[in-house]
């Protein structure tokens, strides 16, 4: 089992005082959000951690993924995704340029400070990128890594400057 997100990763240390510690997990949430609207969580998974009920919930926009959070232990881990979902996780989920990067970018300063506010409003926000992301996946081919050409375009910038 692979976990690719931990609420108490974000809750210990520097985490701002000003802010509840459930805000630590809304980023989290809001990528289970999107799993559930997509069918990527493992359906053997769902039913043994009792959590069908809070899944249809979050279909119907009753609830958001961060009900999810104390039903989960806060994680986000390989054994509650589809293999499907799993793939695109592993693929999509690294910290250095996936989506915690994508998080910040729609997000900013917020995200930063953990105060992006736990809603449907703010997932729609969010949403729109990470189906762009899981389409890109898709149309190369479902590779290790998503392929995020801005960010090879700086890669590249930074290893090969103007007049070297």
């Amino acid at each position: 089992m692979v976990e690719y997100d931990q609420w108490r990763w974000h809750t210990q240390g520097r985490f701002p005082t000003d802010q509840l510690p459930e805000q630590g997990y809304i980023h989290i949430g809001m990528y289970l959000t999107w799993l559930i609207g997509h069918d990527l969580l493992d359906p053997e998974w769902v039913q043994k951690a009792g959590v069908r009920g809070v899944v249809a919930a979050v279909k119907e926009r009753e609830q958001t993924g961060c009900a999810l959070r104390d039903m989960t232990n806060g994680s986000l881990a390989s054994d509650m995704l589809s293999d499907e979902g799993r793939a695109f996780t592993s693929a999509y989920y690294a910290p250095e340029y996936g989506y915690p990067s994508d998080y910040r970018r729609v997000f900013g300063r917020r995200a930063d400070g953990y105060s992006v506010p736990d809603g449907w409003e703010s997932y729609d926000r969010l949403a729109p990128l990470l189906d762009r992301r899981y389409g890109e996946w898709v149309s190369a081919g479902r590779p290790e890594y998503v392929p995020m050409p801005r960010l090879l375009r700086g890669v590249y910038r930074v290893l090969h400057p103007k007049g070297r």
